[in-house]
This record gives structure tokens, C-alpha cells and sequence, in this order.
């Protein structure tokens, strides 16, 4: 292709004149890294973060199962169960193993149990 041909193809577009947003930039502005105020709320996080993954691990290593089933599906749908995976596994671990809640008659639980089991890979029987 000659100079002259790229230049038959080349694509002119029209520029838009959009009228400044009455919101400004505030919106995209951010805390630096070095504010207290970031500090303050990465620590609060972190708290946080550590009283979930006790309250994950003393449900799971309770007889009430339920209440650890329905931690660990609470964990999922917030989409924060990425931070909780080990505490998660044990969880289902110990479930799994003990077939705790999955034999209680409660519908449920047994229907919790075995939806989150078999997402997380465990060979779980629908039948008796």
C-alpha cells in the first residue's frame, strides 16, 4: 500500500463538545496512602477481618452447624470469602467428616450443607 492509499482509509472522526460535569472532579479524588484517615480505616479492616475469621472458626468448631453453614454462605454472598478461604475449608472440613447438621431433619440446613459441600468439591450423596 502506497502513503497515499493509507490516507484514502483513514478514519475521521468528529470530536464531541460535551459540557464540563456540574459534579467537578470530586468524585475521582482519593485519600492518599499516607492519610491518617486511610491508616485509620486499613486498621479498622483489619479488626474486623480478624473477629470474622474467629467467629468462622469457633462456628465451625461447635456442634451447632447450622450456624456455621449459614456464616460460611453469608462470608460468599458478601463476595469477601476470598479473605476466609482456610477458615472456610476447615469449616466444611469438619462438617464433612463429622456429617454434622446434613442428618437433623432440619430441610434447610441439610440443603445448605450439601449446596456448599458440593461447590467446594466434596462427594456428598443426595440420597440416604
Amino acid at each position: 500500500m502506497t502513503p497515499k492509499a493509507r490516507d484514502d482509509h483513514e478514519i475521521i472522526r468528529r470530536t464531541a463538545n460535551f459540557h464540563p460535569s456540574i459534579w467537578g472532579d470530586q468524585f475521582i479524588s482519593h485519600l492518599p496512602k499516607d492519610n491518617k484517615v486511610h491508616e485509620a480505616l486499613e486498621l479498622e479492616v483489619e479488626k474486623l477481618r480478624e473477629q470474622v475469621k474467629r467467629e468462622v472458626l469457633l462456628a465451625a468448631a461447635s456442634n451447632y452447624s447450622s450456624q456455621s453453614l449459614d456464616l460460611v454462605d453469608e462470608i460468599q454472598r458478601l463476595g469477601v470469602a476470598y479473605h476466609f478461604e482456610t477458615e472456610i475449608e476447615e469449616a466444611l472440613q469438619r462438617i464433612y467428616n463429622n456429617h454434622i447438621g446434613m442428618e437433623d431433619g432440619d430441610l434447610y440446613s441439610t440443603a445448605l450443607g450439601f449446596r456448599l459441600l458440593r461447590q467446594h468439591g466434596y462427594n456428598v450423596s443426595c440420597g440416604n
